[in-house]
């Protein structure tokens, strides 16, 4: 299987976790039944918010309120995006957390067809090359004047509001076949 990363993309974590989370989903059933997406971002994000510390004792690490708001906020755009653009016959939906000393890394995988991959890398390399802010911009302004389409809002909202370090791998599993991972770090300490 060969493979192209876009960004910073870690295979290894460097570390042992302190928790790793393991879910699989069918995008299909995902679209039918539009409400297991934030069900299953919010179980996640709740589960992880217990190793943060209250809001009164947090120091260091953000607190318990502000982790389980960004972690569901970042799940539920992570997963909502392969629910929606799973267009291969393979519907299989792979989320992974971990927890690990300074940060939260997510794993988001799905399989698609080699004209969506080459779509999506497009648009990968276009939000990690430029300013995001700027791109954030202008891409609002676009979906002013059109549908919005694959606009990267999402993406560019993780990156600019929660500060989330965004990295994606486009392996070829066979030649009408892609799978794409978007990998996601999230810090774990305010500031």
């Amino acid at each position: 299987m060969t493979a192209q990363m876009v960004g910073d993309f870690r295979e290894e974590l460097g570390e042992k976790p302190a928790s790793h989370s393991v879910l699989v989903l069918d995008s299909g059933e995902m679209f039918k039944h539009w409400r297991r997406v934030s069900l299953s971002s919010d179980f996640l994000a709740r589960y992880y918010s217990y190793y943060f510390p209250y809001k009164e004792k947090a120091k260091e690490r953000i607190s318990r309120d502000a982790a389980e708001n960004s972690i569901s906020y970042i799940l539920n755009e992570l997963i909502e995006n392969t629910a929606k653009y799973s267009d291969a016959r393979d519907k299989t939906v792979d989320i992974r957390v971990w927890l690990l000393q300074e940060e939260m890394v997510f794993k988001i995988s799905n399989y698609v067809t080699p004209t969506l991959a080459e779509s999506f890398r497009k648009l990968a390399r276009e939000i990690l090359a430029g300013n995001p802010e700027e791109l954030y911009i202008r891409r609002l302004e676009r979906n002013t004047e059109t549908d919005g389409g694959d606009s990267g809002l999402g993406y560019l909202t993780l990156i600019n509001d929660y500060g989330i370090g965004l990295s994606f791998k486009f392996a070829t599993v066979q030649p009408d076949l892609f799978q794409v991972t978007v990998q996601a770090r999230m810090k774990c300490k305010e500031g």
